[in-house]
């Protein structure tokens, strides 16, 4: 296999990956790239069609990319209670192995004094929060789980300022999590989070501090 074969290989590689993507922006720009690789694939063999299409499904995606960052959303929160909801029951248990996978020692206690949000996007449950208020004052985050359509990050960053406005009421707060997936852990330290020690089941545990104004 020449260059220009492996270069054509790696390009249908990158467009058969952004076929595996459950997040539609991810989608379209790996899609994007696979696409502008097949062009020079099909520029270096000239064969134009090749050429002609990958520039199109090119021109597309950007289109689409540009338009999604144009359109914003709007996000909103409901509130329930976890001891008689039932739709948070459906939620859990639809979503229940997606989210064994980044939170494995979530178990709701609906004696606990958990509370739990949904947040939604343009009227649809994108991510769901449960917590409870600490004996220190603390906010203990016990799952932040979003739906694999919609893990841009955007939600999560909404939350955390509107739970800034409802529940600190412009105090100071810590949010605070346990994690001991690495995934996780990543996904807490993008949006703000930072390790503050370990417990003695080996989770980290992470906090952040906001303050409503």
């Amino acid at each position: 296999m020449n260059f220009v074969e492996a270069f054509g290989t790696a390009a249908s590689v990158i467009v058969a990956i952004s076929l595996m993507m459950r997040n539609i922006k991810w989608l379209r720009v790996i899609n994007a790239l696979g696409a502008i690789a097949f062009a020079i694939y099909g520029a270096a063999i000239h064969a134009l069609p090749v050429f002609a299409l990958n520039a199109f499904i090119v021109a597309i995606d950007i289109w689409y990319l540009a338009r999604m960052r144009a359109t914003r959303d709007t996000f909103g929160v409901i509130k329930g209670d976890p001891a008689n909801w039932s739709y948070l029951d459906q939620f859990l248990a639809f979503y229940g192995k997606d989210i064994c996978r980044y939170s494995p020692d979530f178990s709701l206690d609906k004696t606990g004094g958990w509370k739990a949000e949904f947040i939604i996007r343009d009227m649809v449950p994108v991510s769901l929060i449960v917590w409870r208020a600490l004996a220190d004052g603390r906010i203990e985050i016990g799952l932040d789980y979003a739906v694999p359509s919609h893990r841009d990050f955007r939600s999560a960053e909404y939350y955390f300022r509107k739970a800034a406005e409802d529940i600190a009421k412009g105090k100071e707060l810590v949010f605070v999590e346990w994690s001991a997936v690495p995934e996780h852990r990543r996904y807490l330290e993008r949006i703000g989070f930072a390790a503050a020690g370990m417990d003695d089941e080996g989770r980290s545990e992470y906090r952040k501090t906001v303050k409503a104004y």
